[in-house]
C-alpha cells in the first residue's frame, strides 16, 4: 500500500507538486491571515439603565488612563481630566473623525493652570483722620471651605503725612533736604521664598495731593489720580484648555452660550498684536467662562496704626528698619470689607495688563491625578508632596514665582512647571505668548442631560461634593465643598479659560516654553499630542436598544483598533456615589467625610485579542477552496487510475485497503507540505512584525494533514466503490446519444458536459470567492467599510478589513487554480481527441480557442453565479443598498473571469506537447 502511494510521487510529480503546493499557500495563509487580522474584540458587560444617553456615547483617551479603581469597579471620578495633559496626536485624532459612525468627535487639550496677575486699588480716604500723621494697614485674609481655611496674605500699608509736601518718586521735602520714604520697606522685602508675602507701601501727602500718582495704585489706573489707597495683588489661578470650535458647538451647543464678545473661529490663528510702547506679544484667541467655581472670599481688615509720640516716621520709613518698624505696631480696627472671588474674577477678565492682555503669563503649571488608599468603607486621597522649587522660576526677583497662598495647604496632586524665558526677540516681541479675550460664556446656558446618565470628563462643572456627616455638614455650613486657589487641592477647577487646538500650539513650542525639571512635567510635555481626550457621540443613537448598542460598540472598536487608544463606552452610565475621607488641611479646615458623585460607567468593556467570526470564515473559504482543489485533483488521479485499481482488486485488494491507499497519497502529501509550511510560516515571522508566537506556527503542520485528509475522503470512497472490471472497462462509456458538433464552442462545452461534476467543483471556488468579494466591496462602498445592521432582529456589526480583502483575494485566486486543474485534466484527458483533430486539419489556434473557450464557460458560471448569490445575501440578509450591490457585483464578476482567463493559460501551454507520438506512448 505505501509503494502504491509513493508511485503517485514518481510517476505524476508535477502533479504531487501542485496538490502539495495548495496545501501549503492554503495552510500558512490561514495561519498567517488569523494572526495578522487579530482584532480587539470588544465584550460589553453592564446593565443599561434607563436614563442611557449622556452628552456623548465614548469616550477616548490617551493608553493606560485608567487607574486601579477605574479597572477594578468601573468607577471613574468627576472631572478626572484635570490630571490628564495630553496623549492623542492631531493624526489620532483626525482618523477618528473620519471612522464611519462617528457624528462629532469633540477633543479636549488640556494645557494646565496659568497665573495672571490681577491688581486692583483700595481706597483708605473713608479712613483718615485730621492726625498729622497717619499709618494705615491693610490686612488681607483669604477665606475658604465656609471660611474654615484661613489664608493670611501680605498686608499693605499706606503712610499719610499732612505735614511736609510729597516729590515724584515719594520723596518727602524736609527743608533743603528729602527723604526716599516707602523704600526702606521695600528693600528689605523676603523675596527668596515663593509663600513670602512682602506687600508694599504707599506714600502720600495731603499737601501735594496727586503727586503720588507714581504709586503703582495710582501710576495703573486703579485709583483716580488725587486718591489716596493700596495696591492689592493676586495671582488668580486659572485652568486652560483647548476645543475644536466646530465639534463643541455640535455637541454641546457652546456656541449658542455666549453671553459677551463672540465665539472662536475654526481656523482663527495666533495673532501678533503690539501694545502702544510697540512691544509685540502672540495671542492665541479664547473664550472664558462667565462664572467661576472657585469658593473663596477675600476679607480686607482696615486698621489704624498707634503710632508711637517719639517715633519719627518719615525717617524710620526711609531707612532699613521701615519693616520691622511697620509690622510691630498695633492697630484698631476701622472697617471689614469682603470681596467674593466671583467679583475679583470679573474684574480680571475686564481688566487689560500692559502686555499681553488680561490673561498674560509667563509660566503655567500641569497637575497629576488624585491617588487613593482604599478602605472597606471609604476612600482615602493621598496627599503629594510638592518642593517649593517647582516656583523656581529666572524671569521673578529672588528666583520665585509669587503663587497663591493657598498653596502652601494640604495638595493631593503633583505640580510641574513649565517656564518661559519671557524674553524679547529682534523684533521686540516678547518669547511668551498670552491670551486674547474675545468673548465669554455662561455654562449654565448649556443643555443639561438625565441627573442620572451623567458622565466623567464634565469640562464646565466642577464635581460636587456634599458633606456625609454631621461634623462635615456643621464646618461646611451645608454646602458642597468646592476648588481653591490651591493647584493641587483635592478638587480641581474645571477649564475656565478654553482656546483652539491652533490656539494651544505656542504653549507647546519648545522655542517658547520648556518641558520642566522634575520627571512629571517631563511626562506631560507632548507637544506632538497635546490632546487629552476626545469625546464621541455615534449617528444613529437614539436610546438602549440593541441596534444603538451595536453601533456604539463597532465606533468603539473601530477607534480602538485604528489608534490603539484607550476606549471607553459611556453611555447607560450612572452615578455612584462614594464616600471621601478628606484629611485636615493646614489652616484651620477639619477632616471632612464628603460624599462624591463618581460615575459607574454603563458598559464594562475589554479588548480580547481574537479574530471577529466573519473575518474567521473568510479564511476558512481560502481552505475550503483549497480543499476543492485537492478533491478535484484526488478525483483525476482516481479516475486516471481506474485501470491499475480494478486490477489490484482483482489480485484481492479489499475495499478498505483501496481506501486507505488513496487517503494514504494525499495524507503524504498533507505531511511534506505542512513541515515546509512550518518553516516558511516562522520565516516570515522572524522577517516581519507580525504578532504571532513561534510556537503558533506549529499549526500548520496539523492544518495542512487535516485539509489533505478532508479533500481526500470522497475520491478514496469512490476509489473504494469501484470493481475489478474497471480494469478492462473504458473510462467514458458510450451510452450517451451521439450528437453533431458544430464549431469550437460546441467542442468546448462538450469537454464541461462529459464530466458535470468537476466542472460543478472547479466553478465552485469562483462562486464562493465572487459571493465574498461582492459583499465586502459593498459594504466597503455604502458604510465605509463598517455595516452595523439587524438580522432576524438581532443586531450585527460587519467592519471589512483589509485582511478580509486579502483572503477574498486568495480566495479567488486559489479558485483560479482549481480552474486551470479542470481545464488541464480535461486536457490530458481529450489528448487523443486533440491529436486527432489536428491530424484532420486543426490548428493550434483552434485548440488554443477551445480551451479558452472552457475557461471563459468556467468564469462566467462562477463569476454570474458567484455576484448573483452576494447580491442575493447583501440585500436580503444585511441590507446593503442595490446600487453598491450590482457595481460590487460587476467588478467582481468581472475579477472572476479574468482569473478564469488567465487561470486557462497554464494548460495552453501544454498544447504543444499533445503530439502523436507522445500520446500513442500513453495510451
Amino acid at each position: 500500500m505505501e509503494r502504491f502511494a509513493l508511485a503517485q510521487f514518481r510517476s505524476r510529480p508535477s502533479r504531487t507538486a501542485a496538490l502539495g503546493l495548495a496545501i501549503l499557500v492554503a495552510a500558512v495563509a490561514f495561519v498567517l491571515l488569523t494572526a495578522a487580522a487579530q482584532t480587539s474584540r470588544l465584550d460589553v458587560q453592564g446593565t443599561v439603565k434607563s436614563n442611557y444617553r449622556a452628552a456623548y456615547d465614548v469616550l477616548v483617551r490617551p493608553r493606560q488612563s485608567a487607574n486601579r479603581l477605574e479597572i477594578s469597579r468601573r468607577l471613574v471620578r468627576p472631572n478626572f481630566l484635570s490630571g490628564v495633559f495630553g496623549g492623542i496626536s492631531f493624526p489620532q485624532y483626525e482618523a477618528v473623525k473620519r471612522i464611519a459612525g462617528v457624528e462629532v468627535a469633540a477633543p479636549i487639550a488640556n494645557l494646565g493652570f496659568i497665573f495672571p496677575v490681577l491688581n486692583f486699588g483700595f481706597s483708605v480716604e473713608p479712613y483718615l483722620t485730621r492726625e498729622p500723621v497717619q499709618l494705615i494697614r491693610l490686612r488681607l485674609t483669604w477665606l475658604a471651605n465656609n471660611d474654615t481655611s484661613r489664608y493670611q496674605d501680605a498686608s499693605q500699608y499706606v503712610y499719610y503725612t499732612r505735614r511736609a509736601p510729597m516729590l515724584r518718586y515719594m520723596r518727602e521735602v524736609h527743608g533743603a533736604d528729602t527723604l526716599s520714604v516707602c523704600t526702606g520697606f521695600s528693600a528689605t522685602a523676603n523675596l527668596a521664598d515663593p509663600f513670602a508675602r512682602s506687600g508694599y507701601l504707599s506714600c502720600y501727602s495731603s499737601l501735594t495731593p496727586g503727586v503720588g500718582h507714581d504709586n503703582v495704585a495710582n501710576f495703573l489706573g486703579l485709583l483716580p489720580p488725587r486718591a489716596v489707597g493700596a495696591e492689592i495683588g493676586m495671582q488668580f489661578p486659572l485652568f486652560v484648555s483647548a476645543i475644536d470650535p466646530v465639534q463643541e458647538a455640535r455637541l454641546l451647543g457652546l456656541d449658542k452660550a455666549i453671553v459677551s464678545g463672540r465665539y472662536l473661529r475654526p481656523t482663527e490663528p495666533v495673532r501678533l498684536l503690539r501694545t502702544s510702547a510697540g512691544a509685540g506679544y502672540r495671542a492665541s484667541p479664547v473664550i472664558a467662562s462667565r462664572k467661576t467655581f472657585v469658593d473663596e472670599r477675600l476679607r480686607i481688615t482696615v486698621e489704624r496704626l498707634h503710632i508711637p509720640p517719639d517715633a519719627r516716621v518719615s525717617q524710620t520709613l526711609a531707612s532699613r528698619r521701615a519693616r520691622p518698624f511697620l509690622t510691630s505696631l498695633s492697630g484698631r480696627v476701622a472697617d471689614r470689607a469682603i470681596i467674593g472671588t466671583q467679583e475679583l474674577y470679573d474684574r480680571l477678565l475686564r481688566k487689560q495688563d500692559v502686555v499681553g492682555g488680561s490673561l498674560a503669563s509667563a509660566f503655567y503649571w500641569t497637575t497629576s491625578d488624585v491617588r487613593y488608599r482604599i478602605r472597606t468603607k471609604d476612600l482615602a486621597p493621598a496627599p503629594a508632596d510638592n518642593p517649593r522649587s517647582i516656583w523656581r522660576t529666572p524671569v521673578s526677583q529672588g528666583g520665585f514665582w509669587s503663587p497663591s497662598i493657598e498653596n502652601q495647604d494640604v495638595q493631593f496632586r503633583g505640580l510641574s512647571p513649565h517656564i518661559s524665558s519671557w524674553s524679547f526677540d529682534k523684533h521686540n516681541t516678547i518669547n511668551a505668548p498670552g491670551f486674547d479675550l474675545v468673548g465669554q460664556y455662561d455654562p449654565e446656558r448649556l443643555p443639561g442631560f438625565s441627573p442620572l446618565s451623567q458622565v466623567p470628563l464634565e469640562t464646565y462643572y466642577p464635581p460636587r461634593l456634599e458633606p456625609a456627616d454631621a461634623a462635615s455638614k456643621v464646618a461646611l455650613g451645608g454646602k458642597p465643598l468646592l476648588p481653591t486657589q490651591n493647584l493641587g487641592d483635592y478638587i480641581a477647577q474645571p477649564p475656565l479659560v478654553l482656546t483652539t487646538l491652533q490656539g494651544i500650539r505656542p504653549w507647546l513650542n519648545p522655542k517658547y516654553f520648556s518641558a520642566g525639571g522634575n520627571r512629571l512635567a517631563k511626562a506631560q510635555w507632548r507637544p506632538k499630542a497635546p490632546i487629552s481626550a476626545i469625546r464621541i457621540r455615534v449617528r444613529g443613537v437614539t436610546g438602549p436598544d440593541e441596534l444603538s448598542q451595536a453601533r456604539v460598540r463597532a465606533v468603539a472598536q473601530q477607534i480602538h483598533e485604528k489608534t490603539g487608544l484607550q476606549v471607553d463606552i459611556t453611555a447607560g452610565s450612572s452615578p455612584k456615589p462614594l464616600l471621601v475621607d478628606l484629611p485636615a488641611g493646614k489652616f484651620g479646615r477639619p477632616e471632612l467625610l464628603l460624599r462624591e458623585g463618581w460615575s459607574k460607567k454603563g458598559a464594562s468593556i475589554s479588548f480580547l485579542r481574537a479574530v471577529d467570526r466573519k473575518s474567521l470564515a473568510l479564511f476558512g473559504l481560502v481552505l475550503v477552496v483549497c480543499a476543492f482543489f485537492l478533491g478535484n485533483g484526488a478525483l483525476a488521479s482516481v479516475r486516471a487510475r481506474r485501470s491499475e485499481i480494478g486490477t489490484l482488486m482483482t489480485l484481492g485488494w479489499s475495499r478498505g485497503r483501496v481506501f486507505a491507499a488513496v487517503l494514504l497519497e494525499l495524507l503524504l502529501v498533507g505531511v511534506v507540505a505542512g513541515a515546509l509550511g512550518v518553516a516558511l510560516a516562522a520565516l516570515v515571522v522572524v522577517l516581519t512584525s507580525l504578532d504571532l508566537p513561534l510556537w503558533r506556527t506549529l499549526l500548520v503542520l496539523p492544518l495542512a494533514v487535516g485539509l489533505a485528509l478532508l479533500a481526500g475522503l470522497l475520491p478514496a470512497w469512490l476509489a473504494s466503490r469501484g470493481s475489478p472490471l474497471d480494469a478492462i472497462r473504458p473510462a467514458v462509456s458510450g451510452r450517451e446519444r451521439v450528437r453533431r458538433l458544430r464549431g469550437v464552442v460546441g467542442l468546448a462545452l462538450l469537454g464541461l458536459r462529459r464530466l458535470p461534476v468537476r466542472t460543478v467543483i472547479g466553478s465552485s471556488g469562483l462562486v464562493i470567492g465572487v459571493a465574498a468579494l461582492t459583499i465586502l466591496l459593498a459594504i466597503q462602498r455604502a458604510f465605509q467599510g463598517v455595516l452595523v445592521d439587524t438580522l432576524l432582529g438581532n443586531a450585527i456589526s460587519v467592519q471589512v478589513r483589509s485582511s478580509d480583502l486579502l483572503a477574498a483575494a486568495l480566495t479567488v485566486t486559489l479558485a483560479g487554480l482549481g480552474v486551470a486543474d479542470v481545464l488541464y485534466l480535461n486536457l490530458r484527458e481529450r489528448a487523443a481527441e486533440f491529436v486527432t483533430l489536428r491530424t484532420v486539419g486543426w490548428s493550434d489556434r483552434h485548440l488554443a480557442v477551445v480551451v479558452l473557450v472552457e475557461g471563459l464557460a468556467l468564469g462566467l458560471l462562477g463569476g454570474l453565479t458567484g455576484a448573483a448569490l452576494g447580491i442575493g445575501i447583501g440585500a436580503l440578509m444585511l441590507g446593503v443598498p442595490l446600487g453598491s450591490l450590482a457595481l460590487a457585483a460587476l467588478v467582481a464578476a468581472v475579477g472572476g473571469v479574468v482569473v478564469a482567463l488567465v487561470a486557462s493559460l497554464i494548460p495552453l501551454s501544454q498544447l504543444a506537447r499533445l503530439t502523436p507520438p507522445t500520446v500513442l506512448a500513453e495510451e
